[in-house]
């Protein structure tokens, strides 16, 4: 597994500059013009780089083949197969949010305020600023506990549960492959293969088929400034293309881009196809299809079913039910949308050059999805925070306060950003799929939706020194590498919830012990392990734990189809089981 590159100081150094841009024309996967010479030439250089995101740029851009009658009849209506709604949104905070602030709450006393001895320094946590006063504490609605980041979702909480007992691993890239993938062996460099899954294609492949965009995602798995864009072509990292053509990802840009993405294809729907594009496309060389390019060609073939599904969708749209999505003022000021936030950003990471997911905020993102459930186009749904590691909120112990260190500053406060990114529009998302029927059903939208919240990891608020202390070094040396020690890294302990009409809702499964500060082993009956104390965390004498685990992003996975009603296995490779215990009803 490759490494992310990590300055001295220990911390992520993530570029303050934040800019701002308008999308180009359209997504990065489809900025590609390909004639036919350079298609070949690229395949005769490198068919491994030859994706079908290559291909489909290039229907995209020029349309498809002329297809004849034989390939006519397999653009039959997708929407005649049957009705069986089911949604899923992920809601994902990217950079790691403070989970002992969020969903894994912890009570610790503010050592940014009151200091402990210097001889007790690793004992000291580290809290925001006004951590204990009003806003800023852990509270309890009904049967969850939780800290102030999660106070903005309260209203949500009746149908809500908490997974509070969650570990992770503490790699950017890889736990946020982890969320899409699951829990089992593989590497980020690896090719992935025909039997793998990403949650929402496990999801897609079975729901997905009637719709024309069913798989929706707002993230960009190279948008990560630490990944190296070389090793990762083709099927590695995250690949889009996994499963069935109505199951692959959809990387839907801004609302521009996809509204000029979803115009195009019912425009060349009802178009007679150029005969360039059909000799571009039909009348590949046979050098192209030798056996030495068969990845290339398995891409194509795959692309051009994605192509012929949405084109036979296409002529299902309405041009003017196009025209109208995403400008409605009406939802655009329940969104709190300003212009700003459909626009997409820049940002540098440990120096690298600038990169972008090329998405918009997530409440441009949260109205989308909305309108997209609600005209019947899509099925399931990946938001994620615009900015790359905005909540990657590195702090050197010093930082906590003034030069003179007589002023307290604290660790960096998230609030506003989870009310901004996470609440705000979410309240409003879930608002609108409950007052929305879906068809003739005498039901909601919000009937047949299920919600995952989570992020790759938590953060720490303190810093044992005493590794430094014991270091054969002169004494000011030790000072400085205390003061500079990083107290907000990326940490194991975290938590997720769960939304929908299929959650048992109220309720909180597990915790962070007072003493131990780790999450307490589950059982498969979601009760914690008698073999910890329940509030302390620490491990009784004398028991040892048996049959319990701590969940992790395999587990978040698995409750996430079953909530949809699918039994997870075989559907990816995830090992982990659901956790049925959040579930009112199990597969």
């Amino acid at each position: 597994m490759p490494e992310e590159f990590i300055p001295s100081s220990g911390e992520c150094e993530v570029s303050p500059d934040i800019y701002l841009a308008h999308p180009p024309a359209m997504h990065p996967a489809s900025e590609a013009r390909l004639n036919r010479r350079d298609l070949l030439r690229k395949a005769a250089g490198t068919t491994a780089a030859l994706s079908a995101m290559d291909f489909l740029a290039a229907m995209q851009a020029e349309g498809a083949p002329r297809l004849g009658a034989k390939n006519e009849a397999r653009l039959k209506d997708m929407a005649q197969e049957g009705d069986d709604p089911h949604f899923l949104i992920y809601w994902y905070i990217e950079g790691g949010w403070e989970s002992f602030d969020m969903f894994s709450p912890l009570l610790t006393a503010n050592n940014v305020v009151h200091r402990l001895p210097y001889s007790q320094i690793s004992d000291e946590m580290y809290r925001v600023l006004h951590f204990g006063e009003a806003n800023y504490g852990i509270y309890k609605q009904g049967g969850i506990r939780y800290g102030y980041l999660a106070e903005g979702g309260k209203n949500l909480m009746p149908e809500m549960a908490v997974l509070s007992s969650m570990s992770t691993g503490e790699f950017h890239s890889g736990e946020r492959l982890n969320c899409h993938m699951g829990h089992y062996n593989y590497n980020l460099t690896d090719d992935r293969q025909p039997d793998e899954r990403d949650v929402m294609q496990a999801f897609a492949e079975v729901y997905g088929r009637p719709y024309v965009l069913p798989n929706i995602g707002w993230f960009w798995w190279l948008s990560d400034g630490e990944l190296n864009e070389q090793q990762y072509t083709g099927r590695k990292g995250f690949y889009a293309n996994l499963g069935p053509r109505w199951a692959h990802t959809i990387y839907a840009g801004t609302p521009a881009n996809l509204k000029s993405f979803l115009l195009r294809m019912q425009a060349v729907s009802t178009n007679p196809i150029n005969q360039q594009v059909d000799a571009f496309l039909n009348n590949v060389s046979p050098e192209f299809i030798k056996d030495s390019h068969m990845d290339a060609v398995k891409s194509y073939q795959s692309a051009l079913g994605i192509y012929q599904n949405l084109a036979g969708a296409g002529r299902n749209l309405s041009h003017d039910m196009l025209e109208n999505l995403f400008v409605n003022p009406v939802l655009k000021e329940k969104f709190q949308i300003k212009p700003e936030d459909e626009l997409i950003t820049y940002t540098s990471v440990n120096n690298n050059k600038a990169r972008t997911k090329f998405t918009p905020a997530t409440n441009v993102q949260a109205m989308m999805a909305y309108e997209l459930m609600r005209a019947g186009l899509s099925t399931c749904f990946f938001i994620e925070t615009r900015n790359i590691r905005q909540f990657d909120s590195h702090r050197g112990r010093s930082s906590l306060w003034s030069p003179d260190g007589k002023t307290p500053y604290g660790q960096t406060d998230q609030l506003q950003w989870m009310n901004e990114q996470m609440w705000q529009p979410l309240n409003t998302l879930v608002e609108l799929l409950k007052a929305t029927p879906y068809k003739n059903t005498g039901k909601s939208l919000w009937d047949f939706t299920h919600i995952v919240l989570t992020s790759e990891f938590g953060r720490t608020i303190s810093g044992d020194v005493a590794g430094i202390q014991s270091m054969n070094i002169p004494m000011d040396k030790k000072v400085d590498q205390i003061n500079g020690q990083d107290i907000s890294q990326h940490w194991h302990v975290t938590g997720a919830a769960f939304l929908g009409p299929n959650v048992r809702g109220n309720t909180q499964w597990g915790g962070v012990g007072s003493v131990t500060h780790l999450p307490i082993p589950l059982k498969a009956d979601g009760t914690m392990d008698t073999a910890f104390h329940p509030v302390t965390g620490v491990q009784i004498p004398g028991r040892t734990p048996s049959g319990s685990w701590l969940p992790d992003h395999g587990d978040v996975y698995a409750t996430a189809l079953a909530l949809s009603g699918i039994n997870p296995k075989g559907h990816g490779r995830n090992e982990r089981p659901p956790m049925t215990y959040i579930m009112r009803n199990t597969v």
